[in-house]
């Protein structure tokens, strides 16, 4: 037998001549299996010099896109790419994700920043020896590790079940490599979502995508302060709700109704939010709007606006991913119950306990009259208008902006020899380097996981989680079961 695996990966990193002298070498009387998650020109060319009669084998549809993962992009400057890749996942507070990028420097750069930034993150590329990806391995599967930035040659044969995001930070070359790293997440069943950062450069790209795998991407814009800092106390409302109450506290009760005795309702909530959240609300009230395309028309003040019939309008709902709903699904549900066209419905952003969408201000009374109140399956669906807008900006299918896109980008095919929704952490990224909330952990992929550590909750320069990879010595916050 000849067996050889991760052919496209083989050839992709300059083996071309190698792998022919190896074969050139084998008996000529063998079975010979080649296995390729891709099937460029090159690989092509090796079956057909090497193997006899070959018969072609392939798992699933060539280059079709799953139908549980969704995909969107962000059009971004170049210079806030990063920045971006914060902001996204502080707006998917549950997010579990592989992020891609497409060197090993950048790779390393990217996860540093990360870990520097207070996220539970790490690097996974071909200069870790294989002790340390076994360490960052085995981190990422016991959700240690929130973010794993990785290239696509340490990808391959990662198996790890509930990732809820695949966040492409560059794009590849090929697009069947784009339609590998999505593959990651949506699995078994569940739903996923393939994130894109891109610059307005690189639009054509997205078109060509589409076509090859027969998906539609959505068109979205970087959440602004004001709407992420509501995405988490509204995470953090659902949180507390939900959390079950563990009775071994009741012998402190007394003393803890002593300290909170004459506080209302109200002002409990509003302490408790405030402790929390302060600095984290500070932070990003002012922040400026990323979105490559509209400056800063994305900020917006917190006093009641004067609704139009032709203005957006943002709605909160309080259904989401839990109620297995992803963005389509949920607008379908919100336009055949009010009754809307296709395009009256868009902007919708679904979170795990909650979502967002828009309407036109025209349909505003009905979205509020008729599911406010509305019973689906014995749930209240309850729907407030929200202090952002979103944008104003229309989903793929009706947007009402947008940079304009051209064909092509993609290399189909290389030439020559040429040298991707549960169980995930809470969290997500805190913001900027030296004057952001941060959180405690990470695992830095090369370096020592017994480094000093800052305590949890806030400092002054922000937040950050009390959890790490690799340092058992301090407390961590309890798991979510």
């Amino acid at each position: 037998f000849c067996i050889l695996d991760e052919a496209d990966e083989m050839l992709n990193m300059g083996f071309y001549e190698d792998i022919c002298s190896i074969l050139s070498d084998t008996p000529d009387e063998k079975n010979t299996w080649l296995f390729s998650a891709t099937m460029p020109a090159e690989v092509a060319r090796i079956a057909k010099q090497f193997m006899s009669n070959p018969e072609e084998i392939t798992v699933g549809h060539k280059n079709s896109g799953s139908a549980t993962v969704s995909h969107e992009y962000y059009v971004v400057n170049a210079r806030d790419r990063y920045e971006a890749l914060k902001r996204l996942a502080d707006a998917n507070p549950d997010i579990f994700s592989v992020v891609f990028c497409r060197t090993k420097r950048d790779t390393q750069a990217v996860a540093e920043k990360l870990i520097e930034d207070g996220y539970n993150a790490a690097a996974l590329h071909g200069d870790l020896s294989q002790a340390q990806r076994d360490g960052v391995m085995k981190s990422f599967r016991g959700r240690q590790i929130q973010m794993l930035v990785a290239t696509d040659v340490a990808a391959r044969g990662i198996d790890v079940d509930n990732v809820t995001h695949v966040v492409n930070y560059q794009l590849p070359d090929e697009i069947e490599t784009y339609n590998h790293r999505s593959g990651r997440t949506g699995r078994a069943g569940k739903l996923g979502t393939s994130i894109v950062i891109v610059t307005k450069s690189e639009l054509r790209k997205i078109h060509s995508i589409e076509r090859i795998i027969k998906q539609k991407f959505e068109e979205k814009t970087i959440p602004s302060g004001i709407e992420i800092c509501e995405i988490q106390l509204l995470h953090l409302a659902n949180k507390i709700k939900d959390t079950e109450v563990d009775h071994d506290i009741d012998t402190y009760l007394p003393a803890i109704n002593e300290v909170l005795d004459g506080l209302s309702k109200e002002e409990l909530i509003k302490k408790m939010v405030s402790v929390e959240f302060n600095r984290f609300i500070n932070y990003y009230k002012s922040k400026r709007d990323l979105t490559g395309e509209r400056g800063s028309d994305r900020e917006r003040s917190s006093e009641p606006r004067e609704i139009r019939a032709g203005d957006p309008v943002r709605y909160f709902i309080n259904i989401g991913a839990r109620d297995d709903f992803d963005w389509m699904q949920l607008k379908d549900f919100i336009k055949e119950t009010l009754d809307l066209g296709r395009d009256d419905v868009f902007k919708v952003d679904v979170k795990e306990g909650f979502s967002f969408f828009n309407t036109d201000g025209e349909h505003t009374d009905k979205v509020m009259s008729v599911l406010n109140g509305y019973d689906m399956n014995g749930r209240r669906i309850n729907v407030e208008i929200s202090k952002n807008d979103g944008g104003g900006r229309r989903d793929h299918n009706g947007r009402n902006s947008g940079g304009g896109r051209r064909e092509g980008g993609f290399r189909g095919e290389r030439s020559g020899s040429s040298s991707r929704r549960e169980g995930g952490r809470e969290g997500g990224f805190r913001s900027d380097r030296g004057s952001a909330p941060r959180r405690d952990g990470g695992f830095r992929g090369e370096r020592s996981s017994s480094a000093p550590r800052r305590e949890g909750g806030f400092s002054d320069r922000a937040p950050r989680r009390a959890e790490s990879a690799g340092d058992s010595s301090r407390p961590r916050r309890p798991r979510r079961s």
